[in-house]
């Protein structure tokens, strides 16, 4: 014979994990997805979604590449090279007037 529970088991037995998963508790910061704080805005990133056609999301991080290769001191044709190896040629975002579309975007502050 099965016997079932019906009523619910109280606050102690859920776990600690999900306690502030609730939506509307005070106190919680909004956060990316994967818990990282956003590297570019998203005024650019839409916006250089419109230039290129592809989705926010998989701008996100070539976006953030240009941003931190150019801040380290590379220039855009070591930016687009690097891009192209890793996306390939026939990518957007690897085109030299994009990355440099993105490096004026960063330096006037929009980043």
């Amino acid at each position: 014979m099965t016997r079932f529970l019906s009523s619910d088991p109280g606050a102690a037995a859920r776990t600690a994990k999900n306690a502030l998963a609730v939506p509307g508790l005070p106190h919680q910061p909004r956060q990316h997805s994967k818990g990282r704080t956003p590297m570019v805005s998203q005024t650019l990133l839409s916006t250089a979604s419109r230039r290129t056609g592809y989705r926010t999301q998989l701008l996100e991080a070539p976006v953030a590449i240009i941003a931190r290769r150019h801040r380290e001191g590379q220039s855009v044709a070591q930016i687009a090279g690097y891009l192209r190896g890793q996306l390939g040629a026939e990518n957007k975002v690897t085109e030299r007037p994009f990355v440099a579309w993105v490096i004026a975007a960063v330096e006037r502050g929009e980043a």
